[in-house]
């Protein structure tokens, strides 16, 4: 299909993606006489002083339609983002009625982050209930998931208060771009071990170097980090006297009196052996994943998981042997071949092996994977299937005396779902919160890691290492002097 659309550049932002929420796949250009578009849109904007009226109107072959938004503001500080919204809010609604579909329960929150919104209008004096009803009626959000991420924002507010040591503080990500084998679904830059094995020591060496320097670098400034999350990618595929080698550096460059928790991201049960489980913590790693996404084997087998769930299993009862108290586990709904049943069974199994959190991604299918090659050749679940199962995982980590506490999007994902974040009271992920809302120093190290750098003033600036290894280890000299130059820039402003 082929659209069209005509209005200003300076309101183009974020309409193709409400389009694509209704059309994906489809072709959108701008407006073009020689062009035989399916559908022609039309977003005309007029301003006059703190009045917008913002109008879209559609032209098919079945003939035209329109659709009206407007809204007086008390001054013009955010005239330019508010016509940005109304605009994709007209589009929306137009195409609602157009299509009689409602796609998406999240309506023209098409970002990552839909709890910012949340937490500015908290900010702003809004009560709840006001928010709730800000988000049916400014953004089209479903009573549900306007429901679900105001209170997510609600419980965060704990761990994002605006203390005067705030500005002080940072979460520190440490990123391993290397994997068993890759995934279908898989879009990271992970690289397959045994592939890129001659990369392993030189970037476990560049690695250690980051982190010293990055340990100077806090040392000069007065940041305190608040916790250690070391991801992927797949972290515990690395050998032993790596992960070990880079577990303790962290302990002494990294890791300071204010730190909390210390993750690492164990991901792959078949990577967990007992010497590795024992290595992370004597470490002092106090909260672990171990990430099945299914615990179906034939899925496993189909995404190209090369473990079984006895693996993970066996891997659980290692981690509690060991001593972890604290362990997440990772599912995806929406995976090839499954079904609501499926999801119900993945969530008994794993509410008997009694994690304390449960990360829940909606299968998303990106352009650097493997999954948007073969998507046709795969038995995908539908958009009502997904989201039933995103409801069926929900309500099995509340039946464990689970909550949500963090919550993400993510473009192309089945069923316009979301990815949530449950855990036991006490038992919350202080890095999964820092990094999604964005009100804190992260500092991100290793292959592909991007660090935040925030200023009192709610300015941040990004920084963002080398995806190939190779290229990372080539430009260690200048990733470490951004770093330096990063965080002495943050704290100059405080």
């Amino acid at each position: 299909m082929i659209i069209t659309v005509d209005t200003s550049d300076i309101y183009r932002p974020g309409i193709d993606d409400v389009i694509r929420i209704f059309y994906p796949g489809c072709t959108i250009q701008n407006e073009n006489p020689d062009t035989g578009a399916d559908l022609k849109l039309c977003i005309t904007v007029d301003v006059q002083q703190l009045y917008i009226l913002v109008q879209a109107r559609l032209k098919s072959a079945a003939g035209e339609s329109g659709h009206m938004e407007q809204r007086r503001l008390e001054s013009d500080a955010d005239v330019r983002n508010e016509v940005r919204r109304l605009a994709r809010l007209a589009i929306y609604r137009l195409l609602e009625k157009f299509t009689c579909e409602r796609p998406s329960p999240w309506g023209i929150m098409t970002g990552i982050r839909p709890a910012r919104v949340v937490h500015r209008l908290l900010d702003e004096g809004f009560t709840a209930g006001e928010v709730k009803a800000k988000l049916a009626d400014e953004f089209a959000v479903t009573a549900d998931k306007a429901e679900l991420v105001t209170g997510i924002a609600l419980f965060q507010r704990h761990y994002l208060s605006d203390e005067p040591d705030n500005s002080h503080r940072a979460g520190v990500y440490i990123g391993i771009p290397f994997c068993p084998s890759r995934c279908l679904y898989c879009s990271f830059p992970a690289y397959p071990r045994d592939k890129h094995r001659q990369w392993l020591a030189p970037f476990v060496d560049a690695l250690l170097q980051e982190i010293e320097a990055t340990g100077r670098a806090l040392k000069s400034n007065p940041f305190s980090v608040s916790c250690i999350y070391i991801g992927g990618g797949t972290p515990t595929c690395l050998e032993p006297a790596q992960l070990d080698a880079i577990l303790e550096s962290a302990n002494r460059h990294l890791r300071t009196a204010a730190t909390t928790e210390f993750t690492v991201e164990g991901g792959r049960p078949e990577t967990l052996t007992t010497e590795i489980i024992g290595i992370c913590r004597a470490a002092g790693v106090d909260r672990f994943s171990i990430n099945p996404q299914t615990m179906q084997d034939r899925t496993l087998k189909t995404v190209g998981r090369h473990h079984s769930v006895a693996d993970v299993i066996l891997a659980l009862e290692r981690a509690r042997t060991a001593g972890f108290t604290t362990i997440n586990m990772d599912v995806i709904a929406g995976l090839p071949g499954e079904t609501v049943k499926d999801m119900r069974d993945t969530m008994e199994q794993i509410a008997a092996l009694q994690p304390e959190n449960l990360s829940l991604h909606t299968l998303a299918v990106k352009k650097a994977s493997r999954l948007r090659w073969e998507v046709s050749k795969q038995p995908m679940p539908t958009a009502t299937e997904t989201a039933a199962m995103v409801q069926e995982a929900r309500h099995r980590a509340q039946m464990q005396g689970m909550l949500p506490y963090y919550l993400y999007r993510q473009k192309n994902t089945l069923g316009h779902q979301e990815n949530i974040g449950y855990a036991l009271p006490g038992h919350e992920c202080l890095y999964n919160i820092m990094i999604m809302e964005e009100r804190h120093t992260v500092i991100g190290l290793g292959a592909g890691a991007g660090s935040k750098y925030m200023r009192p003033d709610g300015v941040y600036t990004n920084q963002y290492n080398p995806k190939e290894p190779w290229l990372y280890i080539k430009r260690l000299g200048e990733v470490i002097k951004k770093r330096e130059e990063g965080l002495s820039a943050a704290i100059e402003t405080v």
